[in-house]
Formats: C-alpha cells, structure tokens, sequence
C-alpha cells in the first residue's frame, strides 16, 4: 500500500503537469527593472471593493500590482501620465486612488521600487484569473526621501512586465 501511495504521488504531478501548463496552475510573475530580471513562478490575486492586487513573493522579495478595477482595459499607473506630472503628485503616492507597481526586498524598505508613470493592459480578467503586461518608469523610496528633484530626475529607471495570477479565496 506504502507504494502504490508513493507511485501516485511520484506520478500525479506528471500527470497534471502534462495536462496544463505550470503557469495555468500556479500563475507566473516576471519583470524587469532598470535591465535586471526577476521571475517568480507563483502568482495570486485578489480582487476586493473595486479594486484588484496581483503580488508575487519568494519570501526574501516582492512584487505587486494594485489597479482600481475588475476587468480587462487599459489603466494608468503612477502618479501621473509623464514624468512632470508625476513629480508634481509625488506628495499623493500613499492615496488609495493610484494605481501602483511595486517592488521591494522584504529586508530594504528604503530599496523599494515604485511606478511614477506608466500604463498596466489587463487581457483577461476572471474570478479565477487575471492577465497583464505593465511598463513605465519609477524609482526607489530612498531616493523620494531625498527630496531634491535633480536626483529625482536623475534617478528614474525603467520598468516592464507581466503577469498571469490565479485568484486567492478571502472571506469578509
């Protein structure tokens, strides 16, 4: 009996594996910041009062979409539609109208990355999944802190990705 069970467990993951892609089970999260490419083979999302948070984490790193909507379309992410406007809103990044990229090592919250402008398409959007591609441009908390515009300026990095989510069940 011990090994019958054994094989059905050796077996079963090739089994469902064969049937779907690891990414239609697990989700996948990948980006790249200023040239550097993180990938994570699990993502989630939630979707609660309108607005919807796919993240990502291998515990030591994080990533995260947060967009105000619950359905495919094209949104705007940052504080603004360019690099001016989003200097002139910097003082509303904490506003829970933004929608926002974000990425952080769990242990450097002064190295978290963040969306200043940039656009987030959302392709497919269900309660069990949510599929997206994003891009822009952002910068660290350290360097907001600061506070002078030229290194703001001067600091702006690039930002692209995607996502497939799969959803997470929460109850009110």
């Amino acid at each position: 009996m011990k090994k019958l069970f054994l094989y059905l467990m050796l077996v079963a993951p090739i089994f469902f594996s064969a049937c779907e892609g690891s990414e239609e089970i697990t989700g996948k999260f990948e980006f790249t910041i200023d040239g550097k490419a993180y990938t994570f083979p699990l993502a989630t999302f939630v979707q609660r009062d309108g607005k919807t948070i796919v993240t990502t984490t291998d515990v030591s790193n994080t990533g995260t979409v947060v967009f105000n909507g619950i359905e495919t379309g094209n949104y705007r992410l940052g504080l603004g539609a360019n690099l001016p406007e989003a200097l002139l809103n910097l003082n509303g990044i904490g506003s829970s109208t933004n929608n926002l990229f974000l990425y952080y090592k769990t242990e450097e919250s002064d190295s978290a990355f963040f969306s200043l402008f940039g656009t987030l398409n959302v392709t497919e959007y269900s309660a069990e999944k949510v599929v997206g591609t994003f891009s822009g441009q952002g910068l660290t908390k350290a360097t907001i802190m600061g506070g002078d515009t030229n290194a703001i300026i001067s600091q702006v990095r690039p930002f692209s990705g995607s996502f497939t989510a799969k959803t997470v069940s929460t109850s009110k």
